[in-house]
């Protein structure tokens, strides 16, 4: 049987507390999302999940619209999804990877599968999230999201020769 507490594996002791303070987001920090969507349901699931959490949301119908949003000011997050009329997703995330600065876009969908998953990652993506939205699914994506572009700050910004949020 494992030891979880020499494993580190559990809650943290009182010294390694600090050293982890670093690497998850604060709770003073609020996370900073753009959603692409042109359903009204899905506008209100990301709105509640925003107000409940103090997140800030903005809610746009498209690209275009998107990116000024993405370019005013630091926004490490954005949610697309995956049924727009009027645009490709694909195209989307090219265009917003082709942005100065680095976002971490999640894609929203109603098939959720390794092919989807392997073709987000493709155009430069960061995860797939099913729709409808459940509150604590959408939660947990965007607050590994909002966790991983801290750690990609750190250690690929040099890299990408990109600004990141942070």
């Amino acid at each position: 049987m494992f030891d979880l507490k020499r494993l580190h594996i559990g809650k943290p002791s009182r010294a390694v507390a600090p050293a982890l303070a670093g690497k998850i987001p604060s709770p003073s920090e609020p996370v900073k999302l753009v959603a692409i969507t042109q359903d009204p349901e899905d506008s209100g699931a990301l709105q509640k999940v925003a107000r409940t959490y103090g997140w800030t949301v903005s809610i746009v119908g498209s690209s275009a619209a998107a990116m000024p949003l993405l370019n005013a000011q630091p926004t490490p997050l954005a949610i697309c999804d995956r049924d727009l009329s009027a645009e490709d997703w694909r195209d989307v995330l090219v265009k917003i990877a082709a942005q100065p600065q680095a976002v971490c876009v999640l894609l929203a969908s109603r098939v959720v599968d390794d092919y989807l998953w392997h073709q987000v990652i493709r155009y430069h993506g960061y995860d797939v999230v099913a729709k409808p939205f459940q509150p604590e699914e959408l939660r947990r994506a965007l607050t590994f999201a909002w966790s991983w572009r801290g750690w990609a700050h750190r250690h690929y910004t040099d890299a990408l020769r990109k600004p990141t949020a942070g």
